[in-house]
């Protein structure tokens, strides 16, 4: 991955390079167009493309404002759930959710078939990813989850949750960046006994290049849960871990890259 890097100049080192710029363009007269700055980059121009996408994947519609109300439909129903150990109940989406905009995001969401999901998120507004590993690693790497209300009172969710390796980005990570990778095994007990299994993946990344400017990325893959039966079946992975590594790989290079 290319990665750009460079040093400021004060300002009296940078005054003689603009003013042999300006008297070059005098000196042309009028003959061509004049110099324009590129136009800055927003978050639709820094998603993956469909092209980048993994083999099997296709791209599917969903707009900033369908995820934002689906996420907000989640996150109310896990507010009365009971976390075990109380101290790893998630937050970052909560705080997030709700100041992601079609002005200040983009998303790309993809499917392979029924069995696995895919959803990318860039946005400028910063994600806390100390939030997300306090809640996914170390004493939080192994947490459960009791439902409290609704139709699916007494389920009971155990999640174990393993940190990958980041990928080898070139020059690495800048001074106030951040990056997490991780991999979940989710085993969901049903009231009546029935047992689902799931496994997904989801990176995160708070990035700040002169490509992109402050920029979060979020990517997500999920595979489909298997079906409730007693014993549980053995879960199918979305991508392995590798996949999913170079994919976010890809991912931030397409933030970092002009």
């Amino acid at each position: 991955m290319r990665t750009p890097v460079g040093r400021r100049r004060s300002a009296a080192a940078v005054f003689p390079a603009i003013a042999a710029v300006t008297l070059a363009v005098m000196a042309a007269g009028c003959a061509g167009d004049p110099v324009s700055a590129p136009a800055p980059r927003g978050p639709a121009d820094m998603v993956l493309s469909a092209a980048g996408l993994p083999p099997g994947f296709t791209a599917a519609p969903l707009s900033v404002s369908d995820l934002v109300a689906g996420n907000k439909g989640a996150l109310g129903a896990a507010a009365s759930a009971r976390i075990t150990p109380e101290f790893c109940r998630p937050t970052a989406d909560t705080a997030l959710n709700p100041q992601l905009t079609a002005d200040n995001s983009a998303v790309l969401a993809a499917r392979d078939g029924d069995t696995a999901n895919l959803v990318e998120v860039v946005t400028t507004i910063p994600r806390d990813v100390d939030a997300d590993r306090l809640t996914t690693t170390g004493r939080c790497s192994r947490t459960t989850t009791e439902i409290t209300r609704g139709n699916l009172a007494g389920t009971r969710v155990s999640t174990e949750y393993t940190e990958l390796a980041l990928p080898d980005i070139a020059g690495g990570l800048l001074a106030g960046e951040q990056m997490l990778l991780t991999r979940s095994e989710v085993t969901t007990t049903l009231p009546d006994g029935g047992v689902r299994r799931q496994i997904g993946f989801a990176g995160y990344a708070v990035l700040d290049r002169p490509a992109s400017g402050p920029a979060t990325v979020q990517l997500t893959v999920t595979g489909a849960p298997t079906p409730a039966t007693d014993p549980p079946t053995e879960p199918v992975e979305p991508i392995d871990a590798a996949g999913f590594t170079r994919l976010f790989d890809a991912a931030v290079e397409r933030v970092t890259t002009p």
